[in-house]
C-alpha cells in the first residue's frame, strides 16, 4: 500500500511539472531571447547615426596626389642611380636604387620618404609637383644611401627627388552637398585653376587645385561649395559640387570633388562651405 501511494505521487508530482514547463516557460529562455532584439535595436541606431559617415580622404588622395611647391631651393635628397636602369627606364615597387646623402646628411635605415616629381612652373604660384610614390632606407652609408621603392603611384625615374614621409590617417565624414541656399556666403572664395591631368571636366572622385590657402584660413579636410554666376543681372548663382582639402599650401590647396551636379571645370568659383 505504502509503495503504491508513492508511485502515485511520483505520477502527479511529474504530470504537474510537465503542465508548468508547457504553460510557463522558463524565464532563461525569455531573457535569452530579448538579448538579440535589443542587441538588433541598437545596430539599428548606429547604422541611422553613421549612414552617411564614410572615407572623405583616403590614403591614396595623401600620397598620391600633387600640390603647389613654392621653390625648389629645399629639394636636395634625389634618386641618382638604381640597380635596372640599363634594363629599364621607369622602377617599379620593391626595385633598389641610390640616393646622393648619407650617414653624414641624417639618414639612417628605416627612415620612409616620399619621393616627389616636380613638374614646371605654374603660373605665379610655383612648381606642380606630384607624390609618386613612398621609398624605404635600406642601407645608410656616409655620403651614399641604398633605399627600396616601398610603394608607387606612378612611373618613377632617375632624378625625383625624396622629401620626408609624414604619416597622416584618412578622415570620415559627411559630404555636405551643394544643396544649399543658392547665394555667396562669407568666408574664403577662390576658384579652380588646375585640373587632374588638365582635364577640361572634372568629376566626383578627381583632384584639382584652387587658388586659396592657408594664408586664406583653408584647413585640411574644410569643404568648399563650387558655384558659378549667372550672366543675367540680378540672377542668383547656382550650386553644382563640393570639394573637401586634402592638401594645403600657403596660397593654394589640394581639392578633391566629393560630389556634383554636372561636371567641373577650370575657372569655376570656390568658397568655404556654409551650410
Amino acid at each position: 500500500m505504502r509503495n503504491l501511494i508513492h508511485k502515485t505521487s511520483a505520477k502527479i508530482f511529474f504530470s504537474l511539472v510537465g503542465v508548468f514547463l508547457l504553460l510557463c516557460p522558463g524565464e532563461g529562455v525569455q531573457s535569452s531571447s530579448l538579448n538579440p532584439g535589443e542587441s538588433q535595436e541598437q545596430e539599428v541606431k548606429k547604422a541611422r547615426l553613421y549612414k552617411d559617415i564614410f572615407p572623405l580622404i583616403s590614403e591614396s588622395d595623401l600620397y598620391c596626389s600633387f600640390f603647389i611647391l613654392k621653390k625648389k631651393s629645399g629639394l636636395d635628397l634625389k634618386i641618382v642611380s638604381a640597380e635596372r636602369t640599363e634594363e629599364r627606364l621607369f622602377l617599379r615597387e620593391g626595385d633598389i636604387f641610390y640616393l646622393n646623402k648619407g650617414k653624414q646628411d641624417g639618414l639612417e635605415n628605416g627612415q620612409l620618404f616620399l619621393i616627389l616629381e616636380v613638374g614646371p612652373k605654374f603660373k605665379n604660384y610655383g612648381y606642380l609637383t606630384f607624390m609618386r610614390g613612398r621609398a624605404k632606407i635600406t642601407d645608410a652609408r656616409i655620403s651614399r644611401s641604398t633605399a627600396k621603392l616601398d610603394k608607387s603611384c606612378a612611373p618613377i625615374m632617375v632624378g625625383y627627388f625624396l622629401v620626408p614621409f609624414e604619416e597622416k590617417g584618412g578622415m570620415l565624414g559627411k559630404d555636405l552637398g551643394y544643396d544649399i541656399l543658392e547665394r555667396e556666403g562669407e568666408g574664403a572664395k577662390g576658384k579652380i585653376i588646375y585640373s587632374q591631368d588638365e582635364h577640361n571636366l572634372i568629376g566626383s572622385g578627381d583632384w584639382a587645385l584652387v587658388d586659396v590657402g592657408e594664408e586664406d584660413g583653408i584647413q585640411f579636410g574644410q569643404q568648399l561649395v563650387v558655384y558659378r554666376k549667372s550672366k543675367k543681372k540680378g540672377a542668383l548663382v547656382k550650386m553644382f559640387g563640393n570639394l573637401v582639402v586634402i592638401n594645403v599650401q600657403k596660397k593654394t590647396s589640394t581639392v578633391k570633388v566629393l560630389s556634383c551636379s554636372i561636371p567641373l571645370r577650370v575657372g569655376d568659383l570656390v568658397q568655404t562651405h556654409f551650410k
